[in-house]
């Protein structure tokens, strides 16, 4: 495959993961869940927020590239979405979590990033996107 074809598999992979989650939480509401899944969809929200805010503070703070590194967000805003396979337990966890290991491959290939921008980011990032999403700071 050319760089471009698979720069356009890149650029598909977090609308797609992204849908693929709003769909799930849009089940959670249709089977008459809807207090549930609009607590799902505020959380994918309040992790979106904080993975941007944390790409802000890099921004200002140049954290990341201290260490000769760069904030990862395809890798951040991906996680969100995988985040919450994670935590709900759902069906498609173990794809979720293959994807996103492909994805990181596939940003390593298309030198969009390093494997350091993309472990430093995710061990960042992974540990409040569960948290987040498994609203144990919310009462619900």
């Amino acid at each position: 495959m050319t760089y471009q074809q698979w720069a356009l598999i890149a650029d598909i992979y977090t609308p797609v993961i992204a849908l693929v989650c709003f769909i799930s939480i849009l089940r959670v509401m249709l089977k008459g869940n809807m207090q549930q899944g609009l607590i799902r969809l505020g959380l994918v929200i309040l992790s979106t927020i904080f993975i941007y805010t944390m790409m802000f503070i890099d921004n200002i703070l140049h954290i990341w590239p201290a260490f000769g590194l760069d904030y990862s967000t395809h890798t951040a805003i991906a996680l969100v979405f995988v985040s919450y396979f994670i935590v709900y337990k759902s069906r498609l966890m173990h794809l979720m979590v293959i994807s996103m290991i492909s994805y990181a491959l596939l940003m390593v290939h298309q030198h969009y990033h390093s494997v350091a921008d993309i472990v430093t980011t995710a061990v960042v990032i992974l540990p409040i996107t569960l948290l987040i999403q498994s609203h144990r700071f919310v009462k619900c």
